[in-house]
């Protein structure tokens, strides 16, 4: 009976410590957050020179146009989830295809995209 009991702990500790703790991997994906505001780029490969060059401008017009009244997105972190593998990101936020865009604010997930546009679009809408 007493194995039992060790053995039901020792599985209820691993099960709190997964990979796949959602609130500790936005814990850890947003420790560096200033301005309460964190963009975080999921990516499979390299970024292409496109992709990035339309985030920026996307990022540039939300700062520069002061869309986001809480102050600009100033934390932009690119993952390559192939490399990264302290948390199973793919499997804890549903990613499917790359790049994918995740946007905190104040540790809470308000936008999920593929899409640098959409970016503008979420700040606007608000």
């Amino acid at each position: 009976m007493k194995r039992l009991w060790v053995l039901c702990i020792l599985i209820l500790l691993l099960t709190g410590c997964s990979q796949n703790n959602r609130e500790k991997a936005i814990d850890y994906l947003t420790q560096n957050q200033r301005n309460d505001a964190s963009l975080i780029v999921f990516t499979d490969r390299p970024s292409e020179r496109p992709f990035i060059v339309e985030l920026q401008t996307q990022l540039n017009e939300v700062n520069n146009e002061n869309l986001r009244a809480e102050g600009p997105i100033t934390n932009v972190t690119f993952y390559n989830f192939r490399d990264e593998n302290k948390f199973n990101y793919e499997k804890i936020f549903g990613l499917k295809s790359y790049p994918y865009m995740i946007l905190f604010e104040k540790g809470q997930i308000t936008l999920e995209t593929q899409e640098p546009k959409e970016i503008v679009q979420h700040f606007k809408e608000r």
